[in-house]
């Protein structure tokens, strides 16, 4: 009687490792892919949040903005998507065009955010979201006739996303 294992044996155990453990290896990026994409979906979330808490605060600003907004930028081959809060500065509120224009609108200090490797802006339903005090009104790209908008967030693998949603009313959900 022989004691051990053959060599087809071994053979044949160590195939089943390395196609579980090729298995668990691909599980396991997918799963940071999701968290990464979830984590993002979040501060997205947190940046409208924060821009609408902005426009509820300007009337006790010393120079009040005419509002608040984050602009959505998508990526291009060479930069990535960014979002970022905005301030509205224009000289007359009421014939603002509550839209992101680099010459006249201010980028809020620390508020701009790439997204991170391997995420991009997949169905872009919209580029800017304002608060407008003392409400705060909420317009979707300009204007108030949009009852809601939607903003995805995508692996660039394209097999898991995340969508946010933004009503007129200023109310955000999630997909």
């Amino acid at each position: 009687m022989r004691r051990g294992f053959s060599v087809i044996e071994m053979l044949v155990v160590m195939s089943i490792l390395v196609v579980l453990t090729s298995l668990l290896i691909l599980y396991n990026r997918t799963g940071e892919l999701q968290i990464i994409l979830l984590r993002e979906q979040a501060h997205f979330i947190s940046t409208v949040i924060h821009a609408k808490s902005l426009a509820l605060n300007t009337l006790i600003e010393d120079t009040p903005a005419c509002g608040y907004g984050v602009h959505v930028e998508v990526s291009t081959s060479a930069l990535r998507g960014r979002y970022f809060i905005y301030r509205d500065k224009a000289i007359n509120c009421r014939t603002s065009d509550r839209i992101y224009a680099a010459a006249s609108d201010e980028i809020v200090g620390g508020t701009e955010v790439a997204l991170p490797a391997h995420i991009v802006f997949h169905d872009i339903a919209v580029h800017d979201i304002m608060f407008v005090p003392p409400d705060p009104q909420v317009f979707l790209d300009g204007s108030q006739a949009l009852s809601e908008a939607s903003v995805t967030l995508q692996s660039d693998d394209g097999k898991t996303n995340a969508t946010i949603i933004i009503n007129n009313a200023g109310q955000i959900s999630q997909k």
